[in-house]
């Protein structure tokens, strides 16, 4: 059973040569839940603020990622690399189409960078 759902995060960043970023991302998640027995249902209910778990993971993937670029790079690959960081990649180094929680069956499928502010006035 799925039924696609939206969420929002505002994340700072800081690339390599210490540009600081606000992003602005957007996701869609469901949960994946077996219909099998009710100990499965009953995962959704065991992460009290999966929001908020939720969240910190996808923002602690991409700021490990962007720090590890320029600006210059960021700026020019920023939805793929942050596609690859929040996802990972396969053997072949494509890049997956999901992350998945297995404590509550939460699945996220899609990040989309909504914008991307600078933090410091002097980096525009």
């Amino acid at each position: 059973v799925s039924t696609q759902s939206t969420g929002t995060d505002i994340v700072v960043v800081e690339t390599s040569d210490h540009a600081r970023l606000s992003l602005n991302l957007s996701y869609n998640w469901f949960f994946e839940i077996e219909k099998t027995g009710k100990s499965d249902g009953s995962k959704i209910f065991s992460v009290p603020d999966f929001v908020g778990d939720a969240c910190k993971a996808i923002a602690s993937r991409v700021r490990g990622s962007v720090a590890s670029v320029s600006f210059d790079h960021f700026h020019k690959n920023s939805a793929s690399l942050i596609r690859q960081a929040v996802f990972g990649a396969d053997e072949s180094g494509k890049t997956r189409n999901r992350f998945g929680f297995s404590s509550n069956g939460l699945v996220i499928t899609n990040i989309d960078i909504q914008s991307v502010e600078p933090v410091d006035q002097r980096t525009r």
